[in-house]
């Protein structure tokens, strides 16, 4: 038992130094990195895997360690990436539109009783709200794909059927962006969650008291080889949490995918955008909006 004991101190005395090399050899990394990012980052066009590499396991690696030598590899080199994009990403561009204060803040919707509660909530938070009726949801997009009018609300979601699949759909379509939330409840107490959609992404002001959290949407598409774990663990680095994820096939592929990545917070979207737009160019904001509690 006490060879044991002693056998055990001196693995953990050896784990203890190697960690401590570990640490010093990714600290003088982290010091090339930078200098070579300071020499190599004079423009826009300049891609991270210029200053980052990804690497292959060492051939030198016994056989049964190189897919872990390998795994560790590759999250060390996505987060040389993360870091780039925070020292980096601060002022890349600016995602949002400027809303003109003047400019009055017609709500496009099609008539019905949960639309007009909806409609209700959201006047309450835009600036001099009027309403114009469509017939159709195809007619309601249009009028705002079209600038006929800023804003419309659509349906995205209910308590039963979860994703409104073809009103997403027609957001894709239409190049429409959630900038405000909130759920309806029905005479039978189902609940539907509405959306107020414009163009662009835009942030609007909401009081904190009826604020139910801040949302980033983006949608990704994927084949068979999805790095979706990657998205995730940048998100969390810049400061977003997972809320939910919602998957539905992109409608003229077998293989392909789209997944609905909705996050929580207010996180640092800047540097979050900057790495996606290197890493994962095909992504789309389907919005950046806050959820409002019923008033």
């Amino acid at each position: 038992m006490a060879i044991s004991e002693d056998k055990n101190k001196r693995i953990d005395q050896n784990i203890v130094k190697q960690d401590k090399c570990i640490s010093n050899a990714l600290e003088k990394r982290l010091f090339h990195i930078i200098e070579k990012a300071d020499n190599n980052f004079e423009g826009d066009e300049i891609l991270l895997d210029d200053v980052c590499s990804r690497y292959s396991t060492d051939n030198d690696c016994i056989e049964e360690n190189k897919e872990y030598i390998s795994c560790v590899q590759n999250s060390i080199n996505l987060y040389d990436k993360l870091l780039i994009a925070d020292k980096y990403g601060n002022g890349y561009s600016s995602v949002f539109s400027k809303n003109d204060d003047d400019f009055i803040s017609t709500v496009v919707y099609l008539k019905n009783p949960l639309s007009d509660i909806a409609y209700s909530v959201f006047s309450k938070i835009l600036k001099d709200a009027r309403v114009l009726y469509e017939e159709s949801f195809v007619a309601v997009c249009e009028a705002v794909y079209y600038n006929r009018a800023p804003y419309c609300i659509l349906p995205i979601e209910n308590y039963e059927d979860g994703r409104l699949t073809g009103f997403i759909n027609m957001i894709r379509k239409y190049e429409l962006k959630i900038v405000l939330t909130c759920n309806v409840e029905s005479a039978n107490g189902k609940i539907t969650k509405f959306a107020l959609l414009q163009r662009e992404i835009a942030k609007i002001d909401c009081n904190k008291k009826i604020s139910d959290g801040q949302y980033l949407e983006i949608s990704f598409r994927f084949g068979e080889q999805s790095r979706l774990h990657e998205i995730l663990a940048a998100a969390m680095f810049f400061g977003y949490k997972l809320n939910k994820i919602d998957s539905l096939p992109v409608y003229y592929s077998e293989k392909e995918y789209y997944f609905d990545v909705v996050f929580s917070g207010d996180g640092y979207l800047e540097k979050f955008l900057y790495w996606l737009d290197f890493e994962f160019p095909r992504y789309e904001i389907l919005g950046l909006y806050t959820h409002i509690k019923t008033l």
